[in-house]
């Protein structure tokens, strides 16, 4: 299981440097240096996380964001992650990334408390889009479709 983080600093508040933190959890090494490299370029700081297992000790440890999770995992789904770090954080953006989307999926995400879904393979500008929405939202606004 590794985790890694690797901050790039691109935006300030009063005198001190910051920027969003985005926790990115997904059992694909090649997707997982990707969407850091995509989101870092961007202005992010970025740690990943390669099971669910590893991204829920992160959530409940560290300050994040928003959360981007892969929908299908070896250890669990992205949707059942949604669900237990709602239940001790009720605010942070979370976002739900498949390939495979249907309506009964979408639903599913919305009633863990998701506010988007990232339909892969993805344009890297629709994923940084997507993240900065989520920044703007809360855990009662959602982003899908319903």
């Amino acid at each position: 299981m590794s985790v890694t983080s690797k901050p790039l600093v691109k935006t300030m508040c009063g005198d001190k440097p910051v920027e969003p933190h985005i926790l990115f959890v997904d059992d694909n090494p090649d997707m997982l240096d990707l969407v850091q490299v995509v989101l870092q370029a961007a202005g992010f700081r970025v740690s990943t996380a390669d099971s669910t297992a590893v991204a829920l000790q992160l959530a409940a440890s560290e300050r994040f964001d928003a959360l981007l999770l892969d929908y299908w995992m070896p250890d669990s789904t992205g949707i059942e992650l949604c669900r237990r770090i709602r239940g001790f954080n009720q605010n942070i953006p979370i976002l739900i990334c498949s390939g495979a989307v249907t309506q009964a999926d979408i639903e599913a995400a919305v009633l863990a408390g998701a506010q988007g879904y990232v339909n892969k393979p993805f344009y890297s500008n629709d994923l940084i889009q997507a993240v900065r929405t989520s920044l703007g939202s809360t855990h009662r606004e959602t982003m899908l479709p319903t």
